[in-house]
């Protein structure tokens, strides 16, 4: 009988079998204790008051983030992690937190702010784990919708909330991050965190040789900063009236085309000047220039105009253009992993503090994510978004059986190179 054309004259039954549909978060979860996770949470919560029959925040952390990373969407799919009773015995628990439990802990500011010492330990380590001793930094602001009461009108004139984020672009893990209402600027804070990656980097043994941000970032005190640390910086700037001024003075034969790689844009040309910023110090600019397909009332310019500004006074033009043109194949990632492979550009409640949390949450999500590919599951799957690591790996439907002394994990009905990728992974978890 077939059953897709006869599901009216199925019984249906609700079983309660150690199997599971997504084996691939136990693998996650073992992945990060063999990290150090679990280590790193509990030397931050160290002398937290709980009682003894209350979950700790490990437990918290880890059902938060294996929800999000599991494809959920709001709190509430904590629910569907807690009925899945072939999970929690893969993973060794007698049951999961509820959503409730879940919600009251990221509302917590305190809670917040040890959540986000562990996130930036757990970046160091990776940090320290990558082969390159010299790293790029990369930063920008995201913006997310709300209704909620705690959002702000923001300069695009909705109410929002703004996450200022930090990138490593080597090892593409989450290393600073600013949740905030949506009326804070998008230049507030670029500095704080540029300092923190620059102690970070010192902490792990690197440095950071390289900076790249928007124009949020064009501001005197960082580009000082970075003089004195021996930071190159790409930035891009704003086409205030002494940079117009200075564009418009060059001649037709300043500009050239592009080559390399962009060769094929041919409506676009670049020129380059010195600009002196205050008394005493200059940088290195380069314009982009391109016709304006829709001239207004308001800007009837022939052709619209980008900007970016670097203290490497020896780099080539176009590599310098490809170098900064980097930082979309990094930071613009990011943020669409995080609010569409996440589901973070979700606000849970009216409470700011509790949409901080859930952020956070879905921050330690993506850098456990990053973790699982770079350290775990071979170097090819570096470049898979969340999208195919969940359809790839997360959810696999495997189950655990024990036979004498022996545990087994059975993975059900992957091909071969997936099952060998769990083998791979199981070595380097055996390994040590």
């Amino acid at each position: 009988m077939k059953i897709a054309n006869n599901l009216s004259k199925v019984t249906l039954k609700k079983s309660e079998e150690g199997v599971t549909m997504r084996m691939g978060l136990v693998w996650m979860a073992e992945s990060m204790k063999h990290f150090g996770m679990k280590k790193i949470v509990s030397v931050e919560y160290a002398g937290s008051r709980n009682s003894n029959r209350e979950k700790g925040a490990y437990e918290k952390i880890l059902a938060g983030a294996m929800m999000m990373a599991s494809g959920g969407s709001r709190v509430e799919d904590v629910e569907v992690l807690r009925a899945d009773k072939g999970l929690l015995r893969s993973l060794g628990w007698d049951d999961m937190v509820c959503a409730d439990t879940v919600l009251n802990f990221i509302g917590s500011r305190r809670n917040n702010g040890r959540n986000r010492l562990v996130n930036e330990a757990l970046v160091v380590k990776a940090m320290r784990m990558v082969e390159s001793d010299g790293l790029t930094y990369d930063n920008d602001a995201t913006y997310i919708d709300s209704e909620k009461d705690s959002a702000k009108y923001s300069y695009q004139k909705a109410k929002q909330f703004s996450a200022l984020v930090g990138v490593i672009a080597e090892c593409g893990v989450i290393n600073t991050l600013d949740y905030r209402p949506g009326n804070v600027s998008p230049a507030t804070g670029i500095l704080n965190q540029l300092r923190k990656a620059v102690w970070q980097a010192k902490t792990a043994g690197k440095r950071i040789v390289r900076f790249r941000s928007d124009s949020a970032a064009y501001q005197i005190k960082i580009m000082t900063f970075c003089d004195v640390e021996g930071v190159e910086y790409y930035i891009s700037i704003d086409q205030n009236e002494a940079v117009k001024s200075l564009i418009r003075k060059l001649s037709e034969f300043s500009w050239s085309v592009l080559k390399g790689r962009y060769e094929d844009r041919e409506e676009t040309h670049w020129a380059e000047f010195e600009y002196v910023v205050s008394k005493g110090y200059k940088i290195r600019v380069m314009i982009l220039r391109w016709r304006n397909p829709d001239p207004t009332l308001f800007d009837q310019s022939p052709y619209c105009y980008h900007v970016i500004a670097t203290n490497n006074w020896e780099i080539e033009p176009m590599e310098w253009l490809e170098v900064h043109n980097g930082r979309m194949g990094t930071i613009e990632h990011c943020h669409k992993e995080l609010k569409a492979g996440l589901g973070c550009d979700y606000t849970p409640s009216h409470d700011f503090e509790k949409n901080r949390g859930y952020f956070l949450l879905g921050v330690l999500a993506y850098n456990m994510a990053q973790i699982l590919k770079l350290f775990y599951l071979g170097r090819d799957a570096v470049k898979w978004t969340m999208k195919t690591l969940r359809y790839q790996f997360i959810h696999v439907c495997g189950k655990i059986v024990t036979s004498g002394r022996r545990v087994i994990c059975k993975i059900i009905n992957v091909t071969q190179e997936m099952f060998e990728r769990f083998q791979a992974c199981q070595t380097i978890l055996a390994a040590t």
